[in-house]
């Protein structure tokens, strides 16, 4: 399991990677349990699709401008690369 960024996770499986939401509930045996964004057949699929998701979830949280949608753009896409830098040469 790859922790990207806040509750996110990438998990490998024998096609591709998982991408996941840890969303703080667990099983009757305690054990996490995590919510299903989409799965991908390799690892930049799953920083795409994590940006698509994070952009989305934090334009969902209030009304705002134009501007400020955009500012709130360029921030996620910032810290999602910020995250991976080194996981690309």
């Amino acid at each position: 399991m790859i922790h990207l960024i806040e509750n996110y996770y990438a998990l490998p499986n024998n096609m591709g990677f998982t991408l996941t939401l840890d969303k703080g509930r667990k099983d009757k045996n305690g054990e996490k349990l995590y919510d299903t964004i989409g799965y991908c057949g390799n690892f930049e699929e799953v920083v795409y699709l994590l940006k698509r998701r994070v952009v989305a979830d934090r334009l969902k949280e209030k009304s705002m401008e134009l501007d400020e949608a955009l500012q709130v753009i360029r921030d996620t896409t910032r810290e999602i690369t910020d995250a991976m830098k080194g996981v690309w040469v």
